[in-house]
């Protein structure tokens, strides 16, 4: 047997069983393990016909009066189902209430609400001044705007006419002063979910969340009572500039947990990584030489990017862009939101970067024509632009030459633009074709002199005579007089 001495240390005058002393302390550690007011959350493992029993992680159940889950007559209970409730006394084991009902509530009841922390049951009536008043039972209290909700609240008149849950945080003058607060019974909440919530946060896990907060930088979302970040990277395989065009406050997502920092709480998650990523199967839906359509979403000096698929976005290079000429800015080919058809040049996975091509759609003009154009043909061209150097002349519909500025036949010092008039038609001849470069070079001569000279030469080779020796023209007025003799 076990003697009981006061905390004086004297004999109480009686005896235990260890039995009976076992259950004393292991009521006691309960006690200091949950208290009056506290919010705790467990599994029902039993429902009798006057209460119902809740598995809270002691090692005796919570009890709960089976009025709690009572719907109108219907009970809305079963085994299994896991329920958060207040601990009101651990007084002879643990008793748990879900609230006070307002048809339980009188100011006795409201009081011994206050001092043991005991939800109660509330209506909002109507917006006040600087909050609400709301009708707890036959009692009236007010409730602070800020203690309404554990987010800003926009709009007041919205909880006007609905039915909570609160604490009562002031009880005074007997009951004509009473404050509550709904949003101290949601954060308690919020603290019980994250508690079984930081179990689950291992790298890689999905789990549900709800959009709590929207930042330029980015989306806080809830995940059963903690709050993660979403930066805007990780909202979508799309590029996000602003995160209140792709998600609301409110809205239910999917989540997959980045990183979990335990010391300071501090929570990455990813909405993107919870779905497919659509570069897994890139290659399989656009391989190289594919054709496809895509919206032009951003334009950049170099290049542009076009959007082909959800997710996939791929440069257009300023090269890539128009076999006409030379681009100075991409702008010069395309706009924002343009509808475009473009061909695969190259995919790399790892990366994440495909290149994609504009001119391609089309033949190229320099290799259908190249033969059409040799050194020393005439050609019509119109005057395109004049540049630094030369003047650019279009020979056709996608081929552009160039008339170096030397070759051009003008005066030292006369300007290019007073001969050359952009628009005008320009007769020029073929210097030089590089295919490797994809550039003709042309020059500008007297084409009366050049005709005369082309007929001396075709004579001159007709008749035996090198064009270019010396006493070409002697010889040739020779035979010119001895064929006359003749």
């Amino acid at each position: 047997m076990v003697q009981i001495k006061r905390h004086d240390g004297s004999p109480s005058g009686g005896e235990i069983s260890p039995q009976e002393f076992e259950k004393m302390l292991n009521a006691t550690a309960e006690a200091d393990f949950v208290r009056p007011g506290e919010m705790v959350t467990g599994k029902v493992v039993s429902v009798g016909k006057e209460a119902v029993f809740v598995d809270i992680g002691c090692k005796s159940e919570g009890i709960i009066d089976i009025k709690d889950f009572l719907d109108e007559g219907e009970l809305n209970v079963k085994v299994g189902d896991r329920i958060e409730a207040t601990v009101i006394s651990t007084r002879g084991g643990i008793q748990l209430s879900r609230s006070l009902k307002k048809n339980q509530q009188t100011s006795g009841v409201l009081l011994d609400a206050y001092e043991n922390r005991i939800p109660v049951e509330g209506s909002v009536l109507e917006v006040r001044k600087g909050g609400f008043g709301v009708q707890l039972g036959g009692v009236a209290a007010f409730c602070p705007v800020s203690q309404i909700d554990n987010k800003y609240v926009d709009k007041p008149e919205e909880y006007v006419g609905e039915t909570f849950t609160f604490r009562i945080t002031e009880h005074s003058e007997d009951g004509r002063n009473i404050v509550v607060s709904r949003r101290v019974l949601l954060e308690e909440e919020a603290k019980v979910r994250a508690r079984e919530t930081r179990v689950l946060l291992n790298p890689g896990a999905l789990l549900n969340g709800t959009v709590r907060k929207l930042m330029p930088f980015g989306a806080f979302v809830d995940v059963g009572g903690m709050d993660g970040l979403v930066h805007v990277s990780e909202i979508s395989w799309d590029r996000v500039e602003d995160p209140s065009t792709v998600l609301t406050e409110g809205q239910t997502v999917m989540v997959k947990v980045l990183k979990f920092d335990t010391e300071t709480n501090k929570l990455s998650l990813s909405i993107r990584e919870a779905g497919a990523d659509p570069w897994e199967s890139l290659e399989e839906r656009f391989p190289v030489g594919t054709v496809a359509s895509g919206t032009v979403t951003r334009v950049e000096t170099y290049g542009a990017f076009v959007r082909i698929a959800q997710g996939v976005e791929g440069l257009v290079h300023i090269s890539d862009m128009s076999w006409v000429g030379r681009l100075r800015h991409a702008a010069e080919a395309v706009n924002v939101g343009d509808s475009v058809q473009v061909a695969v040049l190259a995919i790399d996975r790892t990366k994440k970067r495909i290149s994609l091509g504009i001119k391609q759609m089309n033949t190229d003009p320099f290799e259908a024509t190249k033969d059409r154009y040799a050194p020393g043909v005439s050609v019509l061209g119109t005057v395109q632009r004049i540049g630094a150097g030369g003047v650019f002349i279009e020979l056709q519909e996608g081929l552009v030459a160039f008339l170096p500025g030397s070759l051009a036949g003008t005066q030292r010092g006369e300007p290019l633009g007073s001969v050359y008039k952009i628009g005008a038609q320009v007769k020029l001849l073929i210097r030089e074709v590089d295919a490797e470069r994809r550039r003709i070079t042309l020059e500008a001569r007297d084409f009366e002199a050049h005709e005369e000279r082309s007929e001396f030469e075709q004579y001159a080779k007709s008749s035996g005579v090198k064009p270019f020796s010396m006493g070409t023209f002697g010889e040739l007025l020779m035979k010119s007089q001895k064929g006359k003799k003749k």
